[in-house]
């Protein structure tokens, strides 16, 4: 019996812990490109040019692509399905696109996990080259927001953004 109300008090604190954590969250990343605006900004302002250097699509040779509407344009949906559980399945539409400076998406993930997040990518001019702040933001469903207390989100996004920015930089240096 001690071990019923061992097990009790753990998930009971699991669960008081899980709502206190909250459950949104944001994560962004950047980089200094050592190249002007013009030469990144192609590189961002359509799904064409930003799969370029997506960290996603390389790891799926066989990932089935779509993109509906004007490319490039608010309203334009990028849809990807992969049988790789770390690509899966979702689509993105662009939201805002500000000239030379900012491309805004909503994100819908289908699978591995089903989810919506709000993504920006931003480029600015800092010293001679240009300054490229990719971010997130989204919400874990309780009790799973749990997570954030060791840092998986952070970890992964950390991996793939760094891996996508430095592949942005590579073209855009070029």
């Amino acid at each position: 019996m001690l071990v019923v109300y061992i097990l009790a008090a753990l998930i009971i604190l699991f669960l008081l812990t899980a709502a206190f954590v909250g459950t949104q969250w944001k994560f962004e990343k950047s980089i200094l490109i050592q190249a002007p605006l013009d030469k990144v900004w192609p590189h961002i302002n359509t799904f064409r040019a930003s799969n370029e250097w997506s960290p996603w699509i390389s790891l799926d040779p066989n990932i089935r692509q779509q993109i509906t509407g004007e490319d490039g344009t608010p309203g334009a949906t990028y849809s990807s399905e992969s049988e790789e559980k770390n690509v899966g399945a979702g689509n993105q539409t662009l939201r805002t696109i500000t000239d030379h400076s900012e491309v805004t998406s909503v994100i819908n993930f289908l699978r591995p996990i089903k989810g919506r997040a709000d993504g920006y990518i931003r480029i600015a001019p800092e010293g001679g080259g240009t300054r490229a702040e990719w971010g997130i933001a989204s919400a874990t469903p309780y009790p799973m927001n749990i997570i954030k207390l060791f840092g998986v989100i952070e970890k992964n996004l950390d991996r793939d953004f760094t891996k996508g920015l430095s592949k942005l930089k590579e073209l855009s240096e070029r």
